[in-house]
């Protein structure tokens, strides 16, 4: 067993032990984690979100407050923790007990863009514009660290690996970790300058690809310090073993080409986690459906995995949930750790024509089911921010 094996048993342990969620194919953890497993011809139609649906929707339903927003965000948020905690039978009166010890953690980039148009479209008082944290705290007893992260869309893996902290090294019992998004015609324009819209929605490791679809995503997952959830009878769903973060230094939205900072991020997510690339069986893959990000992703995978002797299977969910931006690491983990513990691989949707890639990597088109331990989430996002979580399944001990 190596040092670092050694040195991850000693320290305190964060696990998941809930996860709520609502996005462009699920209102729920349950139909999350039924869809991912589904075949094309199965699946219900995604809402993914396009100028179109974007403008009509903001019209009809947000009139009354004219805050040009498509969802109340606190209240989308919102849902997605209860229903976390209520997946992971944590109750408040339970989190009361160790409020000091129970931290906030999540990741957004539309939360002051909501806030900013409440304020210019509405002259009434409302919540609506009120910060999130503040909201959760009116019914969720915390009193530790709070922290919100704004990367754009790194932010995701970012939270995590500081959920992750908290838990290790900050004497945290309970971190709610969450991305919550509510895409707005500000955004969708931004993406619209840059050329990277795609014109039938994100399509990643596609020769067909040709830039994102954006989509609404709230979701949160319960981390709990280990021994704290096996005494309260926790039903554990995977464990977060370690993260990686760097820099590309080389693009303001543009990935280095040889995906340097990408492969650096992973590396030093599998060093954390004390396991070696031949340990990794599955990658959800940050997968934007760009040109440059694909083809720079599977390169650093092809390059940071490519002494294995087992092949590594790659999957994006993008093309199921659109682009989520902050929230897209925390989605994304969701679906690795919900993998993970049901033994399966996700696969790539509507992957009819993939781009090239190394005969070591495999790019599913249908859920494989599979027995594995560890599992990789990616993501990548402008200013070259990569960060990469190792997460492990915890049926039992895996040495």
């Amino acid at each position: 067993m190596s040092n670092s094996n050694l040195n991850h048993q000693h320290m305190p342990r964060a696990v998941v032990t809930g996860i709520g969620v609502q996005c462009a194919f699920a209102n729920n953890y349950e139909q999350f984690k039924t869809e991912l497993q589904q075949t094309t011809q199965t699946r219900q139609q995604l809402r993914v979100i396009s100028v179109e649906s974007l403008e009509r929707t903001t019209q009809m339903d947000h009139d009354k407050i004219r805050t040009k927003t498509l969802i109340d965000f606190n209240e989308y948020g919102l849902d997605s923790l209860k229903e976390a905690m209520k997946n992971a039978s944590l109750s408040v009166d339970k989190l009361a007990e160790i409020k000091h010890q129970v931290g906030l953690v999540y990741a957004t980039s539309t939360e002051d863009t909501n806030t900013f148009l409440y304020r210019t479209f509405s002259g009434e008082d409302s919540l609506f514009g009120e910060k999130f944290s503040h909201y959760v705290q009116q019914s969720i007893p915390l009193n530790g660290k709070i922290t919100v992260c704004d990367s754009s869309c790194s932010a995701g893996g970012i939270a995590a690996g500081t959920a992750l902290d908290l838990i290790k090294y900050n004497d945290h019992k309970v971190v709610l970790l969450g991305g919550i998004e509510t895409i707005t015609l500000m955004q969708h324009s931004g993406f619209s300058s840059l050329g990277a819209l795609g014109s039938i929605g994100s399509q990643p490791f596609s020769d067909h690809r040709d830039g994102v679809g954006l989509g609404n995503a709230s979701v949160f997952l319960i981390i709990e310090e280990y021994e704290y959830a096996i005494n309260r009878g926790a039903t554990i769903l995977g464990e977060l073993l370690g993260y990686g973060i760097s820099n590309d230094a080389y693009h303001i939205t543009a990935p280095h080409p040889e995906g340097l900072g990408a492969k650096l991020a992973m590396q030093r997510a599998m060093k954390e986690a004390g396991v070696t690339s031949e340990q990794i069986s599955y990658i959800n893959g940050h997968g934007t459906g760009t040109s440059t990000n694909d083809s720079m992703e599977l390169l650093a995978i092809e390059e940071t995995f490519k002494g294995s002797q087992s092949p590594v299977y790659v999957s994006s969910i993008k093309s199921l949930t659109g682009h989520t931006l902050s929230a897209a690491g925390i989605i994304e983990l969701a679906a690795t750790i919900s993998a993970l513990h049901e033994q399966y691989m996700i696969p790539n949707f509507e992957l009819d024509h993939p781009m090239e890639h190394s005969e070591f990597i495999v790019l599913p088109t249908e859920a494989v089911p599979m027995e594995y331990s560890y599992a990789l989430s990616n993501s990548f996002a402008f200013g070259g921010n990569c960060v990469s979580v190792v997460v492990k399944k915890l049926a039992e001990e895996v040495l």
